[in-house]
């Protein structure tokens, strides 16, 4: 499946409400459909905001392909700057923020099973987002 939508902020509702039913008959859990729901739209608001400067005549494509085990969702904007991404592992503070602003990434990195966010060469700078069919529970070795 694949949507262009405007740069301009509401249009991410229409991408959201199409992925959800796509996951849906996936066959997700609506929890899951819930943080798919989530990082996509921080994905696309990413995308109009920072990627194409909210110029309405840019576009932002929404790819989603899905396989067995998984669902991939690619969010391409037209911008022309590369991506800023940090060089090291990124440490979120723990401190509360006083604004809203700033969390896409923590989000979308919180949400998706993967992140990848990687310069193109023909649009500008795409978000993969990979959400798995079956989630393996992570065991976290504390001894």
């Amino acid at each position: 499946m694949q949507l262009t939508i405007p740069s301009i902020l509401g249009y991410e509702v229409i991408a959201r409400d199409a992925v959800a039913s796509l996951a849906q008959r996936f066959g997700l859990a609506p929890e899951r459909i819930e943080d798919i729901k989530t990082a996509l739209c921080e994905a696309c608001t990413n995308a109009i905001e920072h990627g194409n400067h909210a110029d309405p005549q840019r576009k932002v494509r929404v790819v989603c392909t899905i396989d067995e085990q998984h669902l991939i969702i690619e969010v391409c904007d037209e911008g022309t700057d590369p991506p800023v991404l940090p060089k090291k592992p990124v440490e979120w503070p723990i401190c509360p923020y006083t604004s809203f602003r700033g969390r896409g990434l923590m989000l979308m990195a919180a949400l998706a099973d993967e992140v990848t966010v990687v310069p193109d060469a023909l649009t500008g700078t795409c978000v993969r987002l990979i959400f798995y069919r079956h989630p393996t529970n992570v065991v976290v070795d504390v001894s």
